[in-house]
Parts: C-alpha cells; structure tokens; sequence
C-alpha cells in the first residue's frame, strides 16, 4: 500500500506534527508499505526541497514559493505517487497565521486527488473552553466553518483526531472522527542512562528513597494557582509517604530558569532546571524519575507529545491545571492533583499503560483504517 502523509512543515525538531509525521511514516516503512511525506507551508525553508535519502521521499513546498506554482508541484508529486491513501495532518495555525483556513480549502479543491483521503486533526478550532474569551469565540466559529468546508471538499473516508475532547467538539458540529492517541516523541529509556540524573544534588542521588523524584518536559507556562498545587502536592508526598519533593525540568523553555527560581521561593520545594539533552538521555531519565508533571489540561492531554514521552517511559503525570471543560473520563495514569486520593498507589501503579503510546501501535491503528484500495 502507498500512503501520501501531508502536513504544513517538516522541518526537524522545530515542527512537533512534522516531527510526528516522520516517525509515522518510518513506522509504516517497517510493515512493507510505501510512503512519501509533503509539507504545504513549510515557513523553514526558502526554496522547494526534495530528500530520498530515508526510506521514504520527503518533498517540502516554502511558504514564500509562489501560491499556485506551489500547489501544481503538489499536483505533480502527487500524480507522480500514485497513493493509495492521502492522510492529511491539519494544524490550524500551521496553514493560516489565524488559523482561518479557508484559502487551503479553496487550493486543494483544485487539486486531483484519486486516492482515498484521511484527515488527522491535531487541532481543530478555539473558543471551546470555559477560558475562552468572545474574540477566541468569534475566531473559533470561522475556524470551524473552515473545518466543515475542508471535509465537504475532500470528502475524506476516514477522519481521525487525538483526543475525546476534540472528537465530541468535531461531533457536535456533524463530523464523525475515531480517536488516535499521540505516541511518544521519544525513544524507549535505559535506566543504567544516568546522564542527567546524575546531575542532581548528591544529598538525592545519596538518599534517593527518600525522595520522589518529579520533572515537567519541554515547553512550560507558568499559570495561576501552580504554586499552591505544586505545595499542594509536596503536602501529599510528604504526609502519606513521609517523603521530600524534589521537582526538575529538562528540555527546552524560554525563562524556564527565572520561573523555577521564583516557583523555589514561593513554595519551598527543590526545584532545579537540567537543560537540554539528547532525546535517548530524556528518555533515560524518565525511566529513572517516579512521576511526571504538567500544566496541561487534562481534556488534552491526549494531544500532547511531552506527556506520551513520560508514559511510555512508565512515568504517571500528575497535571497541575485546572480543566478547561467538563470532562467524565477516567485514565488512571494521568490525573489532576485535586482528584488523586492516594499519591503513592498513584506513582506505583502498574504501568501496563505504556503500550498505548507506543509509536508502532498507533501506526497500527492507522494502517487498520488505511484498507488497501
């Protein structure tokens, strides 16, 4: 089967769904199937690319290249391919700096596609939570109108999207999707790694069952009422398991630093700031770490690389944020403070969860929609 994976960007490490799209098609790769992968938008290059030198063909069209001529090279690679399937990875924002994207309708219904047709929502439309603002409202309705006009003009015979949130938001406005959760952006960790855990302070790799050991990865921004959850959390730690909290944060995030030292004050806790590391040494040094944190909200968690990373590393998180909507489902791996009863049941738990964020099956999940045509 030959699968045609488009997306807006692929530039390496700087895009998390080009990222994403890598990974996926090297893991259709392995089960026989070919694969090429086109970026539409790709706003990290100057001039249209053409890469072989995977197992797969990369073609990536720069946004500063002129409209239609960058549309027919999408034409002509996509005739070229022949694909038995067209998967089209939306982000929103990725396509139109407002995340309108109408004019990307208005170009692919001009385009001749005879494969079947796919479309990944990684991100729908704002103006859905109990946060958003009339202007987030307003911007969400067109986006959404988009998002309705873009399935009427592909007409796709598989929709998919990342998380229950977005399916019922999808659902609400008639489209019908399955959901495929994110897998990990990292590799599988060794515990003999010991690269960045041997950074912390002797007094904790000394007395290391005296501690409980929790970092945040990547991108991270500070909101109202961290500092009390994360006391909050401390008091658990302390009270039902007569432990300290130590909390780190590895990966990149601007003013990280600053934040953390004013987070230290605020709360009392040991706080420190690894840096950037390798992906196979994050990984190491999730397998090392008792739990995850993350100020993401728990609708969407599902939709976030960092946090597939900490699970499939067997890492619980803990999210520190309150929900952006009314949410009933229940994943025993990942939950908000307020709702954790019993903190140490929470960090032991059996991490049988892991499989479910593992890259190879959720190309599975794919390749089981994907019906040879």
């Amino acid at each position: 089967m030959k699968i045609l994976l488009v997306c807006a960007s692929l530039e390496p490490g700087l895009d998390g769904v080009g990222d994403y799209v890598r990974r996926l098609a090297a893991e259709f790769c392995k089960t026989g199937h070919g694969v090429m992968l086109v970026a539409l938008n790709d706003r990290h290059i100057n001039e249209l690319t053409v890469d072989s030198t995977n197992n797969f063909g990369i073609t990536r069209l720069p946004k500063s290249m002129p409209e239609q001529e960058r549309y027919k090279a999408f034409q002509t690679v996509l005739d070229a391919f022949n694909p038995d399937w067209l998967s089209l990875q939306y982000v929103c924002y990725s396509f139109e700096k407002r995340g309108i994207t109408f004019n990307l309708v208005k170009q692919l219904k001009k385009v001749k596609i005879k494969a079947n047709v796919h479309i990944m929502f990684h991100e729908i439309w704002i103006g859905e939570s109990n946060e958003s603002t009339w202007k987030d409202k307003i911007t969400g309705f067109l986006q959404r109108w988009a998002v309705s006009a873009l399935v009427k003009t592909l007409k796709p015979a598989g929709i998919s999207t990342s998380n229950s949130f977005y399916k019922n938001c999808l659902a609400k406005a008639g489209i019908q999707a399955n959901k495929i959760p994110i897998f990990s952006n990292m590799p599988v960790g060794n515990p003999t790694g010991k690269k960045i855990y041997e950074q912390l302070p002797a007094e904790v790799q000394s007395s290391r069952s005296a501690y409980v050991l929790a970092t945040f990865f990547g991108g991270f921004h500070y909101r109202d009422q961290l500092d009390s959850k994360l006391i909050r959390l401390a008091e658990h730690v302390s009270q039902e398991m007569k432990k300290k909290l130590v909390i780190t944060h590895v990966g990149k995030s601007a003013g990280i630093e600053e934040q953390f030292e004013r987070l230290a004050q605020t709360t009392s806790i040991s706080m420190r700031v690894m840096g950037t590391w390798d992906a196979q040494d994050i990984a190491d040094y999730f397998s090392l770490c008792d739990v995850s944190l993350a100020n993401h909200p728990l609708v969407l968690f599902e939709k976030s690389g960092s946090i597939a990373a900490a699970l499939y590393n067997k890492c619980p998180v803990i999210v520190l944020r309150d929900n952006i909507a009314s949410d009933d489902q229940k994943t025993a791996e990942v939950e908000q403070v307020e709702r954790i009863n019993n903190i140490e049941k929470f960090i032991n738990q059996d991490t049988g969860f892991s499989e479910k964020y593992n890259p190879e099956s959720v190309a599975g999940q794919y390749l089981t929609m994907f019906k040879p045509s």
